[in-house]
């Protein structure tokens, strides 16, 4: 399995995004299999439809980029223990900066066994145990 962040869906859809072209590549990369099912949860799903729609000012992309998402990855629901293990996360760290939604990140793949992250997200490579994709 491989969770795909909120930076990484963003670069994919917003062609002026920086990322875009490598995103493109390593997107082409995951739905052939490479990496194994896709996920992402219900907390990037509302962030990536949010950005997108505020970095494009169109409502049609956001809607077409939410319809995909519902369509063609596993959406996994941070439920209140992620929440609770997040919150200790996000409150306790020291030289990391991750957001709150980055914390449900990582319980999530905890909990689930998730190795693997597509994202442009530079705290992710301070965790050992997780493979970074971009």
């Amino acid at each position: 399995m491989i969770f795909l962040d909120t930076s990484f869906l963003v670069s994919v859809e917003v062609e002026t995004d920086q990322n875009h072209e490598k995103a493109i590549k390593v997107m082409d990369e995951i739905i052939n299999g490479k990496f194994g099912k896709p996920v992402i949860s219900d907390y990037i799903f509302d962030e990536t439809v949010t950005v997108t729609f505020g970095r494009s000012r169109e409502l049609k992309k956001a809607v077409i980029v939410g319809t995909n998402l519902q369509n063609s990855v596993e959406i996994l629901k941070v439920a209140e223990k992620n929440i609770e293990e997040a919150w200790n996360l996000f409150k306790n760290q020291k030289v990391t900066r991750f957001s709150f939604t980055d914390c449900t990140i990582l319980s999530l793949m905890k909990k689930e066994g998730i190795r693997n992250i597509a994202t442009f997200d530079g705290d992710f490579r301070t965790i050992k145990e997780i493979n970074i994709i971009c």
